[in-house]
């Protein structure tokens, strides 16, 4: 069955005076390897990304911005008009009632045609579509498709099809469906490179800044799928079902060297939610990079698992172009750990930080506070771990506030208390009823690090130059830059509005 498909990523939330929890560009990484892939069995596929097709455009949600195209300026189109079907991708809880809004909008102006919404599985700030099922349908959705698509794609396409007449797969939701859905990752199964030729490239390139630290041209690749561990704050052991499995390291790297001499792109940030499981895995990628002499460089921007990383590997990693590792303590309190669900070797963590500093690597650490069973004494292991880090080498922390995330083990047990429900869910969980206490804590931590890295030489004062005039070799180094765009952004809405209004 062959399909005319029109694909939408939604605009980006950002929460307003949030630089720390919301607004960070991610890509619509899973839609255009969907979109790759659908193309290959046949379907023609057009791609609507509303953010990155206009990241300098800013509207006023309340309590957040919205950043990007609104969908309504692509309703009488052709790519609108013409479609048999439409595939919303779910990329981020921030971005949820954007997303309900396009669905409303596009049964306005097309009520006939079927809406699919896709599960971004390979992400921590995505969500559980089955959690909020009831809210995806009385906005109009006919198909929630929940985890990867690709083992069944002709069923996905024949149920937007029929509509109810078929038997409903495992991995689908429907209005009137009753199991719980099943998500399926088959190991060995084939990802075509994404159809980044279907994205604005020049648009998310124009951002001062990005997921990773920003470099003038850089493509996100995802080299293995889901993670094995438990952790209670976090979606993936509902959205993965705590598998995981790698891509083969040939197939990596021509990955890699195909993105490299068809974009002319020389920086990758790895998108995995934990790349290195199998650290044998990397230790090969690297190996063939160097002998293929790609000329490349990479960063794990998202806090992979460090006891995997095995510390005499890190100058093969140097070697073959990594020039950023993010970790994932969580905290320094073992006790803390325990309640979470996750193991982490704080002496392997602090050891890893020197490695990568003797060769020139920079590091990130992700600490979090306000988990419900933290108590003083878990925050003050917190502090003296961060204390144990800066003194190995850290370069940068970020500090995340938890939040309920649909789909997550607190989420379920409603271990979380919100004053506000129509609140942003971010890792700046305004709407949580002690969120100014927990504000202080991050605030806490940020302010040990500074203080700490000014006793440390010229490392702070050399990262605030490059913030300034250089290229970023730290996320912390994109931000300032992120703040005078959005603010920018913000100044040039409220004088329009202020002269529309005059009008």
């Amino acid at each position: 069955m062959i399909m005319k498909l029109t694909f939408i990523s939604p605009r980006l939330a950002i929460q307003k005076d949030d630089f720390l929890g919301s607004g960070v560009p991610y890509w619509p990484v899973e839609l255009a390897t969907l979109a790759a892939f659908a193309r290959e069995q046949g379907d023609d596929v057009s791609l609507i990304d509303l953010f990155g097709n206009n990241p300098k455009q800013l509207s006023d949600a309340g309590e957040y911005y919205l950043q990007g195209d609104q969908i309504s300026g692509y309703l009488d189109g052709e790519i609108i008009q013409k479609a048999e079907a439409f595939l919303i991708f779910a990329i981020s809880y921030m971005s949820h009632q954007e997303i309900l809004s396009i669905i409303e909008n596009l049964k306005e102006s097309v009520p006939d045609i079927p809406i699919a919404i896709l599960e971004n599985s390979q992400a921590v700030t995505a969500y559980s579509l089955q959690r909020v099922k009831s809210e995806y349908f009385y906005a109009g959705a006919d198909l929630l498709i929940c985890g990867e698509p690709y083992f069944n794609w002709d069923a996905i396409k024949l149920q937007l099809v029929k509509r109810g007449s078929v038997q409903v797969a495992k991995n689908l939701i429907t209005r009137t469906s009753t199991h719980v859905p099943e998500r399926i990752s088959v190991k060995g199964m084939y990802y075509p490179t994404p159809a980044w030729d279907l994205v604005n490239l020049p648009g998310y390139w124009s951002l001062p800044y990005s997921h990773g630290p920003k470099t003038p041209k850089y493509l996100p690749i995802l080299t293995s799928r889901g993670c094995p561990y438990p952790c209670d704050f976090c979606i993936v052991p509902e959205t993965n079902n705590r598998s995981w499995h790698g891509n083969d390291p040939d197939q990596v790297v021509e990955e890699i060297i195909a993105l490299r001499d068809s974009f002319g792109v020389y920086d990758f940030q790895v998108e995995d939610l934990n790349p290195t499981v199998k650290c044998e895995r990397w230790e090969k990628i690297c190996e063939l990079l160097a002998k293929r002499k790609a000329n490349i460089r990479f960063y794990f921007v998202s806090g992979t698992k460090a006891e995997t990383l095995r510390i005499k590997s890190i100058p093969l990693f140097a070697k073959a172009g990594c020039r950023y590792i993010s970790i994932s303590p969580e905290t320094g309190s073992n006790e803390l750990l325990q309640v979470i669900g996750k193991k982490f070797n704080h002496e392997h963590g602090t050891n890893l930080i020197t490695a990568c500093r003797v060769n020139r690597i920079r590091t990130q650490a992700c600490l979090l506070v306000g988990h419900p069973k933290e108590s003083e004494k878990d925050f003050k292991a917190s502090m003296d771990y961060l204390t144990h880090m800066v003194k190995a080498g850290l370069d940068e922390i970020a500090v995340f506030v938890v939040s309920p995330f649909a789909g997550s083990k607190l989420h379920a047990k409603k271990a979380i208390t919100l004053n506000d429900d129509a609140a942003l869910i971010s890792f700046s969980p305004k709407g949580r009823a002690n969120y100014i206490a927990l504000q202080n804590r991050r605030k806490a931590l940020i302010r040990r690090f500074f203080v700490l890295k000014l006793h440390k030489g010229m490392d702070l004062w050399l990262q605030g130059i490059r913030s300034l005039f250089g290229t970023p070799e730290t996320k912390m180094e994109n931000l300032p830059r992120r703040v005078a765009f959005i603010y920018m952004r913000v100044l040039l809405f409220r004088v329009a509005k202020s002269l529309s209004r005059r009008l």
